[in-house]
């Protein structure tokens, strides 16, 4: 289980959270959401990495909604500090190979599509004495965070943990995901769903 984020880290190293494209676009639908995550996420050490802001340059090109969060987001960098690159041959091979996993055989709607999420899993899966979390809302960049080691956490799960840990009320947190519903970005959740984190697939893995 996750702990939450204001509690000590559970085994070795420090909390290290990497919000990835997907998380950071969720965060940009919804002010009041991204300035609650943004304080609790603040106590903790965090990596922007530099292909996530480079996602979000191509997202802010395109059209339809996902362009305005996406430019909204790029807005929304400052807390996350100075992106870091993974310029290495050893890390540069693996987030490729992980954007095709991520990907599923499904053809990349641009060729930074899901680069964000692989670059993370690359950077942090071989980060040692950390103990990596990525902030994510895309479910198959989850589950390829969790097979190399890396805790995967989305939105919606993360209010959870807050809510645990008091740091929002349940009726806040709904407000949050009553708004990101209206946008057609997540599913609704109600009150009690999220304080007992009983997500679904957004809870997983």
């Amino acid at each position: 289980m996750t702990s939450a984020p204001s509690e000590p880290t559970a085994g070795p190293g420090r909390q290290v959270w990497f919000p990835d494209t997907s998380a950071l676009v969720t965060l940009a639908v919804h002010s009041p959401l991204q300035q609650a995550v943004v304080a609790t996420l603040s106590t903790h050490d965090r990596v922007l990495v530099d292909a996530v802001a480079a996602e979000l340059h191509g997202l802010a090109a395109t059209a339809g909604p996902v362009s305005g969060w996406a430019g909204t987001a790029l807005k929304q960098l400052d807390w996350l500090g100075t992106p870091v690159r993974v310029n290495d041959p050893v890390g540069t091979r693996l987030a490729v190979e992980l954007q095709e996993q991520i990907a599923g055989g499904r053809a990349l709607s641009h060729p930074m599509q899901h680069y964000g999420e692989a670059a993370i899993i690359s950077l942090a899966s071989r980060a040692r004495y950390l103990r990596p979390l990525m902030l994510s809302d895309d479910y198959d960049a989850r589950v390829a965070a969790k097979n190399h080691g890396v805790e995967p956490v989305s939105v919606h799960k993360l209010l959870h943990l807050m809510i645990r840990q008091g740091k929002v009320a349940a009726g806040q947190a709904a407000s949050f995901s009553d708004a990101l519903n209206t946008a057609g970005r997540a599913q609704d959740y109600t009150a009690a769903e999220l304080a007992s984190g009983h997500l679904g697939r957004v809870g997983q893995p």
